[in-house]
């Protein structure tokens, strides 16, 4: 499909992008504009079912455009109980009671893409922002699996998670605090990524707190160090630090 054709609520929803994130869409040049392909059919074909778990049309996924037009109605598709998550990483793990093995689907197309429903991780950490996401183990190793949510996801399904530590790398502004200390009410031992030079980081690349945001009374109230070192950074300055400073630092 060109891109013309492709409406911008389209290019710009989620799903999308996460699609051309993980190189399951790919934009190529044609003529004067650009097109958009299905770079991988199959993992297309599960993404779409996870997301959008409706009666599959019977037409061939290779002609590609047919596929990308289906997002025309994804919005009126309802969604289902379970949440989607994206999975990166080198492991084996249980997703919904069946064994994935990561290493290939990342690989191979980026992430795996399920709607979950319990998951057995036995070293997890959920990231916050999607660019990070896909390129987290440059700050952090290989030996976590990577764990995104499309949207917030509930104290039910963080505690249908089992894992033996759970890190979590967001934002280090209010709501990430608060996402994190959501998760340690369901996952005591959890900890938080913090990395040693924060402060030095917060004044070189800190961008003043968005419009309109408010610390919830659980990250006004927390007495963990984690949280109370980021929050006085928050209060005294009004800027806030995103997570991808940590991975332009470590390409720098």
């Amino acid at each position: 499909m060109t891109e013309r054709a492709t409406p911008a609520s389209i290019r710009d929803s989620a799903e999308f992008q996460q699609l051309l994130a993980g190189g399951i869409i790919r934009r190529e040049k044609r003529g004067r504009g650009y097109a958009y392909l299905i770079a991988a059919p199959a993992a297309f074909e599960s993404f779409w079912q996870a997301n959008f778990p409706v009666e599959m049309e019977d037409e061939s996924l290779t002609t590609g455009a047919a596929n990308v037009a289906r997002f025309r109605d994804s919005k009126a598709v309802k969604r289902p109980g379970k949440r989607i998550f994206l999975l990166r990483g080198w492991q084996e793990v249980i997703v919904n009671d069946a064994n994935v093995g990561l290493e290939a689907y990342t690989k191979d197309f980026g992430f795996f893409a399920a709607g979950i429903f319990k998951a057995g991780i036995p070293r997890v950490c959920s990231v916050e922002n999607l660019e990070v996401f896909m390129a987290a183990e440059k700050v952090l190793g290989s030996s976590w699996v990577f764990l995104h949510p499309y949207g917030r996801i509930g104290k039910q399904l963080i505690g249908s998670i089992r894992t033996e530590e759970w890190l979590h790398f967001p934002d280090y502004d209010y709501t990430g605090m608060e996402e994190y200390l959501r998760i340690k009410e369901v996952h005591p031992h959890a900890q938080l990524y913090v990395p040693e030079e924060l402060e030095a980081l917060h004044r070189r690349f800190s961008k003043p707190l968005k419009a309109g945001a408010r610390m919830k009374n659980r990250t006004r109230l927390s007495t963990l160090p984690e949280v109370v070192r980021v929050r006085n950074l928050l209060e005294k300055t009004g800027h806030f630090l995103e997570q991808e400073v940590l991975l332009y630092d470590t390409e720098s």
